[in-house]
C-alpha cells in the first residue's frame, strides 16, 4: 500500500522536484555531526525506483526576542523600631552663691582737725578711720583683708566735703604713720598741691 501510494504521488512534476532539492540539500554543509545524530533516512519507491532519501536539518534559526522581565519578589519585612532609652536624671543644683560684693569698703566724712567718722550706712569691713596727722588717714580692715598684701582705692566724695572736691590719693607704703592699715592722704588743690584735711572721700578693698 505504501509503495503504492507513494508511486502515485511521484508525479514527474514532483520527482523533477524531489532530484533538485535532494542534491541541493546534499550540498548544505552542516558540520561534522549534521549526518550523524541529526540526519534520519529513509528508502522511497518512485517510478519504479528505489530512490534513498534524507532529511538534513537546516541552520540554525534566528534567536527569539527575550521575553518580558518577571515579577519583583516579596519585600521582606522591616524590623520593629527599637524602644527609646528613658532620659536621664537631672543631675543635683548646687546652692546659689551669696550676692557678690567687695571684702572692705566706707565712707569718710573729716568733720573737725583730727577727727574723721565712719559713715556707717556705706561702710563694710572697715573697723576704724584716725588722723595722725593733717591730711593723713589710717584705716583700719577688718577680718580677711591684709594691708601688706592687698591695695585700696579711693575717689573724692563731695556730699561730705567742708571744703568742696580735693584731691585723694592711696599710699601703700604707708608703714610708718599707718602700720598694719590702709593710708589714704587728702590735698588742697594747688601748685604744688598740699595735705589738707576737710575732704571727705570713700575707699574700697575689691
Amino acid at each position: 500500500m505504501r509503495s503504492r501510494t507513494l508511486t502515485l504521488l511521484a508525479t514527474p512534476a514532483v520527482l523533477g522536484a524531489m532530484t533538485v532539492a535532494v542534491p541541493a540539500l546534499a550540498g548544505v554543509s552542516l558540520g561534522p555531526s549534521a549526518h550523524t545524530a541529526s540526519t534520519k533516512c529513509f528508502i522511497a519507491h518512485v517510478a519504479k525506483h528505489r530512490v534513498r532519501e534524507c532529511l538534513v536539518p537546516g541552520p540554525r534559526g534566528l534567536r527569539g526576542l527575550p521575553g518580558p522581565p518577571g515579577p519583583r519578589g516579596y519585600r521582606g519585612y522591616t524590623g520593629k523600631t527599637g524602644k527609646t532609652g528613658a532620659t536621664g536624671k537631672t543631675g543635683l543644683q548646687g546652692p546659689t552663691g551669696s550676692a557678690g560684693t567687695a571684702r572692705a569698703y566706707a565712707l569718710v566724712q573729716a568733720t573737725s582737725p583730727g577727727q574723721p567718722v565712719l559713715i556707717a550706712g556705706q561702710t563694710h569691713n572697715i573697723a576704724s578711720v584716725s588722723e595722725p596727722s593733717t591730711g593723713v588717714y589710717c584705716l583700719t580692715p577688718g577680718a580677711g583683708v591684709n594691708p601688706a598684701t592687698e591695695a585700696e582705692v579711693a575717689s573724692p566724695e563731695i556730699g561730705y566735703s567742708s571744703k568742696g572736691v580735693g584731691i585723694v590719693a592711696v599710699n601703700t607704703k604707708a608703714t610708718t604713720e599707718c602700720p598694719g592699715g590702709f593710708e589714704v592722704d587728702t590735698y588742697a588743690p594747688g601748685s604744688p598741691p598740699s595735705l589738707a584735711d576737710g575732704y571727705a572721700f570713700t575707699v574700697i578693698v575689691p
